[in-house]
């Protein structure tokens, strides 16, 4: 984005000082769409030293036009404001609004006090977080520290609507890690393009996220040809489209499950149900043999074959039977519940390495590769890995609290010299703002999804609806963007009535109908 603004800038020729004018505006514009009119209202700008405080102004400005009451607060020297900042310091004090430097101690302790004396004189529309933006690399300490405590509390202990501006204060634009501390928004109005930072982690500093166009040329963001994307609707318009009249279930593809052992033999058939309910043909389960009694009644609508060494949990004996039940099907899902016995082991590890069609690679199935890089780095066949923080940990030799630091880098694990010349791999990791990633560089964070879908099953159904969308005929890319963001939508629906409790099993069964809603 910093880039974008210089070009639009120095190449373009459009101002500075007219991007954050259009920034400012459309800021004040879209608190009025969801906060009501600052008409007769008073709305407290914390300005910080950089263009975040600049837009601050021109917010503070716009409201005072409105008819609204706006008072600034300066947690620094406001003397720091240079450039299209510093010109429009200049015309905020010539218009001679009200402001308060905030240049000791004793006004840092009073001012929730100060806040809250303006509420009385005219009731407070909202608390404008315009301290830092996307430039924020270091941690937040001192009275900046002290200014964002004060905002989280008037928010909290008074309802005080908070609007931050670009980004909430405190939050790394890349990885969405805090720094020291950060603002608690109730609406984010961010500039260009969304930045990684508002869905990492689920974005959930940012509340209400709007995207605002403040006048950078389309054909520049082209030029760029950015390598991250957000899953959302846009993405996965036009691309679910109605089937043929002549469409029958072998036109939709042929899915191989292997999942399931004794006590486990749910992760398979919640596989199995995503698999299904995003539209596969057929699906078929590759089970021990004397689980094939489960699997015959609980999912009427898959076929189930029962492996005869296989008891409890899947044996390597029965690679040979296994090898043949690949042939002529359109994808394998690998791993849901299978455990990790040796003879297990040795089955994942020869079957990874030998099936050349794509593969959804999950839970158990991860946690034996992991102890195995140089086979799982060179796949004969596209393949789809699907871990969650944990797994993601345990694939890259690390702890799980490196991972969630910096979801994006975690991700893109795979990528490195040679990465082209292999069959496409990708990484799901999940959790809120689940990240995909492909070995080309391409990566994608989904906008779906709620905390209801953290209970378990939820990653099988997920296996089971790439699983699905990859014999259906999409790519690898295609499969792992379009079926987290369908896995999410589908926990969306459920979670507009209740914000948790449902099942994974209710969360496949509601795919039929979000296909539905995303269908031309």
């Amino acid at each position: 984005m910093r880039e974008l603004d210089r070009q639009t800038i120095e190449e373009i020729g459009i101002p500075g000082m007219v991007l954050m004018e259009n920034a400012g505006r459309s800021t004040v514009d879209r608190m009025e769409q969801v906060l009501g009119p600052v008409a007769g209202k008073t709305v407290c700008v914390f300005a910080g030293p950089g263009n975040n405080g600049g837009d601050g102004l021109v917010i503070a400005r716009t409201v005072h036009g409105l008819g609204g009451f706006p008072f600034v607060f300066f947690p620094a020297d406001p003397e720091r404001l240079a450039g299209d900042a510093g010109l429009n310091l200049e015309i905020f004090r010539r218009l001679r609004l009200p402001y308060q430097v905030l240049d000791n101690q004793e006004k840092f302790f009073t001012l929730a006090d100060t806040v809250l004396t303006l509420n009385r004189m005219h009731p407070i529309h909202s608390l404008v977080d315009a301290l830092f933006g996307t430039g924020l690399e270091r941690e937040i300490g001192g009275g900046f520290l002290e200014t964002i405590t004060c905002i989280n509390t008037l928010r909290h202990s008074h309802r005080l609507p908070v609007v931050s501006v670009d980004i909430p204060s405190g939050l790394h634009s890349d990885t969405g890690a805090i720094l020291g501390g950060a603002v608690q928004a109730d609406l984010t109005v961010t500039y260009g393009l969304a930045k990684p930072g508002h869905y990492h982690h689920g974005g959930d500093r940012c509340g209400r996220l709007a995207c605002i166009d403040i006048g950078i040329p389309a054909k520049l963001v082209a030029r760029m040809q950015l390598q991250g994307a957000l899953i959302d609707r846009t993405m996965l318009a036009g691309r679910l489209g109605l089937r043929p009249a002549t469409a029958h279930k072998g036109s939709n593809g042929h899915l191989l499950v292997l999942a399931g052992s004794s006590g486990k033999t749910g992760a398979a058939l919640l596989c199995g149900q995503g698999a299904l309910r995003s539209g596969a043909g057929l699906v078929t389960f590759a089970v021990p043999g004397d689980l094939n009694p489960i699997f015959e009644t609980a999912v009427a609508e898959a076929m189930s074959v029962p492996l005869p060494t296989s008891n409890g949990f899947l044996s390597i004996d029965d690679y040979p039977q296994i090898e043949v039940l690949c042939t002529g099907k359109n994808g394998i899902v690998l791993g849901p519940g299978i455990g990790t016995e040796p003879e297990t082991r040795e089955l994942v590890l020869r079957l990874y390495g030998s099936y050349a069609g794509p593969m959804v690679v999950d839970a158990d199935a991860l946690s034996i590769l992991a102890a195995h890089p140089d086979l799982l780095r060179n796949p004969p066949g596209p393949r789809i890995f699907t871990p969650h923080p944990g797994e993601m940990a345990r694939l890259l030799g690390t702890s799980v609290e490196t991972v969630q630091a910096d979801r994006l880098k975690a991700a893109q694990w795979l990528n490195a010299s040679g990465a082209d010349r292999r069959p496409p791999m990708i990484t799901v990791l999940k959790g809120a703002g689940t990240v995909v990633a492909a070995t080309g560089g391409a990566w994608a964070i989904n906008a779906s999804g709620n905390p209801g879908m953290a209970t378990g099953g939820m990653g099988d159904v997920l296996a089971g609806i790439i699983g699905g969308l990859l014999v259906q005929g999409h790519d690898p890319w295609q499969a792992a963007c379009f079926g987290v963001h369908l896995h999410g939508l589908a926990a969306d629906r459920l979670a507009a009535d209740r914000p948790y409790g449902y099942t994974a099993t209710e969360v496949a069964l509601q795919l039929p109908r979000v296909i539905g809603s995303l269908c031309p």
